[in-house]
């Protein structure tokens, strides 16, 4: 494939991700709306976590909304307007990792009932804040980094800098203050992403912050090992927290759509709360290391490819011990992925340019 082809092809990669962008981003805000402000249940039962059943279908869809947004971030990322710089590196991943992350509580929330203590904050909601914060801080930090490198123009250069903007001090204090500030703070931070989507369906090959073709050295085998794992870490390893933080509150295990207990296995059977506790953070210990393994190979690193594989069979162990059937899938991938990759790793700590 030529030059000119591949850079045609991460065209259509980003203008793919932007409309991907632009449909969660008007179809949430219209969707928030509505829950606020059409539906006949009361506020009451739509504060975090949703608590009215009779709209569970439309909360879900809110929450797998999130990941047009996720496809916005990585738009961004294709775009090559976000610099290389350490700072703004730190933002573009942890932003990433924190928006997947937030995907899945919201998920998970739909199914998980409010404290049964008046006036007591909910486990899944003190989880959330302090996974909202994080992301305002990497959403901060990679629109500062995009605004000082200057690959994109006029209004568009402070985008992705006023999505951190508005997370931090519109949005998370309105959560505090009331649900109807929440309620527009929310619309309006997801029409901040609908307008990045729009931006980046207009992005061309001929634009200030097209990147230009990666080295061929950069296999995708190993990128997409990376990729699977993160995607394993955020749907099986980030949950962790708030489950965890859910039995410390009620005792028990939380359950999805009434069908099957969280993390409900052998390991879990009989119920011992301290025993599931220290198991499930083990479990999030294990996935911490492997997600930094998938990073090690994404950066061509054979380190990376040997404690990835390293790390399998005690992550298999548990998968069979909290009942895990789809990481088996996942982890197969991403043998097949590594291996396809192995020639590409190397010994030697990979190099990368900064630029100031």
């Amino acid at each position: 494939m030529t030059q000119t082809a591949m850079a045609t092809s991460t065209v259509g990669r980003i203008h793919t991700a932007g409309a991907a962008c632009l449909t969660a981003g008007i179809g949430g805000a219209l969707a928030t709306i509505y829950l606020a402000m059409v539906s006949p249940v009361g506020a009451e039962n739509l504060m975090y976590p949703h608590g009215a059943p009779e709209l569970t279908g439309l909360q879900a869809l809110i929450a797998l909304l999130r990941v047009g947004l996720i496809s916005g971030l990585l738009g961004l990322w294709w775009s090559g307007v976000v610099p290389e710089t350490g700072i703004a590196r730190f933002g573009r991943y942890l932003a990433l990792v924190m928006m997947a992350v937030l995907t899945v509580i919201e998920g998970l929330a739909v199914t998980v009932p409010r404290s049964p203590l008046d006036g007591a904050p909910s486990a899944f909601g003190v989880v959330y804040g302090v996974f909202t914060i994080l992301l305002g801080v990497a959403l901060l930090a990679e629109g500062l980094g995009v605004a000082r490198a200057g690959g994109w123009h006029g209004w568009k250069r402070w985008l992705p800098l006023s999505l951190g903007v508005w997370l931090l001090l519109v949005v998370f204090p309105a959560l505090a203050l009331s649900f109807d500030a929440a309620r527009w703070a929310m619309s309006a931070w997801l029409l901040l992403f609908a307008l990045l989507g729009f931006v980046l369906t207009r992005q061309d090959d001929s634009a200030p912050g097209q990147p230009t073709v990666a080295p061929q050295t950069r296999m995708r085998s190993a990128q997409s090992a990376a990729v699977v794992t993160w995607v394993y870490v955020a749907a099986f390893g980030a949950p962790i927290v708030p489950n965890a933080a859910y039995i410390a509150q009620n005792g028990r295990l939380p359950w999805f759509l009434v069908a099957f207990a969280m993390y409900g296995g052998p390991w879990t059977v009989p119920f011992e709360e301290g025993k599931v506790l220290l198991l499930l953070t083990g479990f999030l210990v294990v996935t911490l290391a492997a997600a930094w393994a998938a990073w090690l190979v994404w950066n061509g690193s054979m380190l990376g490819g040997v404690l990835g594989l390293a790390l399998l069979p005690v992550e298999a162990a548990f998968w069979y011990g909290f009942a895990l059937p789809l990481p088996w899938l996942l982890g197969l991938a991403r043998v097949i992925l590594l291996i396809a990759a192995w020639k590409s790793l190397s010994w030697r700590r990979t190099q990368t340019t900064t630029t100031r």
